[in-house]
């Protein structure tokens, strides 16, 4: 008998009823009939990215990064600028 309302809550999703990007953009193409105009989109950062681009970004910020500490040389307190 207690497995009537497990199996109800299974069915049940907890995410907001919202369209995705996916209908908005087939229905752009209905209404504009073509290909979409990239100098309108706001977010122009998405369209440059490539397969690549995740490992770019980490080889940036690596240079500003602390080193990870190891057993073979003694941890070192962090030097600030005294005013």
């Amino acid at each position: 008998m207690n497995h009537l309302p497990l199996i109800c809550r299974r069915y049940v999703s907890a995410a907001p009823k919202t369209t995705t990007g996916i209908e908005h953009a087939k229905a752009m193409t209905k209404i504009a009939g073509g290909n979409a105009n990239w100098s309108l989109y706001k977010a122009d950062d998405y369209l440059k990215m490539s397969k690549y681009s995740f490992y770019d970004a980490e080889i940036t910020m690596a240079k500003h990064r602390l080193q990870q500490p190891t057993n073979k040389s003694p941890d070192v307190m962090p030097k600030t600028k005294s005013q």
